[in-house]
């Protein structure tokens, strides 16, 4: 401890991690007078004394912490429960036995990395050496992505990105976490004209021009919201070309300015984002991605990169007729992740609230539980607010603020909470330390199981993925989907009516089309919705409808989505067949995965609870807490 102060007199610096809840002692430590180090240092030398705590350790944790060591009792729940403990590792256990062993010598000794940036604590550490700024724009494809953040990329992630820099078509099917944007956001730093990125979700577009304008990346957005004096600089911006990423959606495609911006700019690249919504064997078909093919001719047909999570071989087949890809470069990886432990676990009625407050309690957080409706969200979220458990939601019934609210929440460095949320939650975020997942009812696809899994462990380290089975799931899923689909039958006497009135040269509007069709309200709107996002007719702004294809094509078109309709219903109950297959098997959860997907793995992931032949849980697992 002497010589840890002789040696902060020199050079060191004292600093607090953020807290909300400061103890008393810190805040003594924070605001007494130069110079601080002396106080650190006796600090240091009571912690030593009391309890032999770690030196970089200053303050007591906050209650809701759940960290420190447990006791062999604990231990042995642990190990029934078949749960990773994933901060103490062999690695840590023995820097942390190192520290005690410099300080009973009086040595100095280190900061410990991540225990020290703790809230509420206060370490010693030297200060680092500022690494040199690059001079002008990158150059390669590994100083492009530093700007990122990004310091190694998987091969997957290069062979794509040095496909695109010579201008060929890909299909990349990446899982969730693996870094699917960095294939076309680093190749933009590297091309001399803009790249192009299609993307579904307003949402997800806002995020990520966010993330790299915080970066200083040259980056606009061109979508229906914005207009005025912001359309016309992004337009202005277009026009300038160079290095720049232009992020849009499928409706916007068609919009004739940005056409035209594009043709004096030129294009490098054309990204399609979530491209399985244009086949419809994907699990989240949209009718307006099956006009991108065809709008793309229309920009020149430029070089075309198709990604996404999830895509089953017949998805993939799909994509490269209906996208035109020309001899694409095909990357498919698959959809498990090496550190992500897969469990599967039966229980229904009340045991399954019981059994997750028992997984909630001994996991390490921050972590997230999907429900499949809005009243389990508060189900859910309700009691573990009665367990003092920190706890955050999110669901559509909430409105934009409160959902904006709780995510920010939840989402603040070093919050350690759990969402509770719908399968709302979740697209575009973009944080690392996910512990895990509990899926408190099965999902509706092994696409959406895979996608919401992979949110967690992104940091490389095991995150636990678990999914409370149960087969009556499936009515929920049945009665959820029948409500979203429209029938191919309502959809074609709709088309029907509107045809109709295009005859006549009449623009009806939602009211008039819906009692000349006999459908109900709700549904006509929903066929209206398909019939403009596919580009068949436009919605002025006194609610009237007009036609934007003859008579003839317009019936013609709505056959064709009544037949996709057919094809997603049928589609719909083969996907909730699959996942029980995937609950009940007694094989590696892994290989499971990889063959629904058409990957093959080699070897059994050795994490699951297959793999490490993890007994039942007791009978006490369901009792009530």
């Amino acid at each position: 401890v002497e010589a840890l102060a002789s040696a902060d007199e020199k050079k060191a610096t004292v600093v607090d991690a953020p807290s909300d809840d400061k103890s008393s002692e810190t805040e003594e430590i924070l605001t007494a007078p130069p110079p601080a180090v002396e106080s650190v240092s006796a600090s240091f030398a009571e912690d030593v004394a009391a309890d032999d705590t770690p030196m970089s350790i200053l303050a007591e944790q906050e209650d809701d912490d759940d960290e420190g060591d447990e006791d062999e009792e604990e231990f042995r729940e642990h190990e029934v429960l078949g749960i990773f403990d994933l901060d103490d590792d062999e690695e840590e256990e023995e820097l942390a036995s190192a520290r005690r062993r410099r300080a009973k010598r009086g040595s100095p000794v280190p900061p410990s990395g991540p225990r020290s940036q703790r809230r509420g604590e206060v370490a010693v550490i030297a200060e680092p050496e500022p690494e040199p700024e690059p001079e002008g724009p990158p150059e390669t494809i590994e100083q492009a992505a530093r700007v990122f953040g990004v310091d190694h990329l998987y091969p997957e992630q290069k062979k794509v990105i040095e496909h695109a820099l010579e201008g060929g078509d890909a299909l990349v099917v990446l899982p969730t976490g693996y870094g699917k944007s960095a294939c076309f956001q680093i190749p933009a730093l590297l091309l001399p004209k803009p790249v192009v990125v299609i993307s579904p979700l307003l949402a997800l577009i806002e995020d990520q021009v966010k993330n790299m304008e915080a970066r200083g990346i040259p980056v606009v957005r061109f979508d229906g919201t914005i207009r005025g004096k912001a359309r016309k600089a992004v337009i202005e911006r277009i026009e300038q070309g160079g290095n720049l990423l232009v992020m849009t959606t499928p409706e916007s495609l068609a919009n004739d300015e940005l056409l035209v911006a594009l043709f004096k700019s030129g294009i490098s690249l054309f990204a399609v984002d979530e491209a399985h919504c244009a086949s419809e064997w994907g699990h989240d078909f949209r009718p307006a991605y099956l006009r991108i093919g065809t709008l793309l001719e229309r920009y020149g047909r430029p070089p075309i990169m198709a990604l996404t999570a999830t895509a089953t071989e017949s998805v993939r087949e799909d994509l490269v007729r209906i996208l035109g890809l020309r001899d694409p470069l095909q990357v498919v990886a698959s959809p498990h992740r090496a550190n992500l432990c897969f469990e599967v676990i039966e229980c229904a009625g009340d045991a399954r609230l019981r059994a997750l407050g028992r997984l909630v309690i001994r996991l390490r957080r921050p972590g997230i539980i999907y429900c499949s409706t809005t009243r389990d969200v508060d189900t859910v979220y309700g009691a573990l607010k009665q367990m003092k458990i920190p706890a955050n939601k999110y669901h559509g019934g909430m409105n934009g603020s409160e959902r904006r609210e709780q995510q920010e929440q939840f989402m603040r460095h070093g919050r350690r909470n759990v969402m509770v949320a719908t399968s709302a939650f979740g697209l575009g975020i973009d944080k690392q330390d996910f512990r895990y997942v509990v899926h408190f009812q099965t999902p509706a696809s092994v696409e959406q199981y895979v996608q919401e899994a992979g949110r967690v462990g992104r940091d490389g380290k095991r995150a636990n993925c678990i999914l409370l089975h149960d087969t009556v799931d499936r009515n929920i899923h049945e009665f959820l989907l029948s409500q979203s689909r429209t029938s191919p039958s309502q959809l074609y006497q709709v088309a029907g009516a509107l045809a109709a009135y295009v005859e006549e040269g009449r623009e009806p509007d939602a009211i008039d089309l819906a009692a000349s069709a006999r459908v109900a309200q709700r549904v006509t709107q929903a066929c209206v919705a398909m019939f403009e996002t596919a580009g068949l007719l436009k919605i002025h702004q006194d609610k009237s409808i007009e036609a934007l294809v003859t008579h003839d094509e317009l019936k013609h078109s709505a056959k064709r989505l009544s037949e996709q309709l057919r094809t997603l219903r049928k589609q719909d109950n083969e996907r909730l067949d699959a996942l029980d297959r995937y609950a009940i098997a007694e094989r590696c959860r892994g290989e499971l995965l990889g063959e629904y997907f058409g990957i093959p793995i080699e070897e059994e992931c050795g994490v699951c609870d297959v793999c490490r032949r993890q007994p039942a849980r007791p009978a006490s697992f369901f009792d009530p807490i």
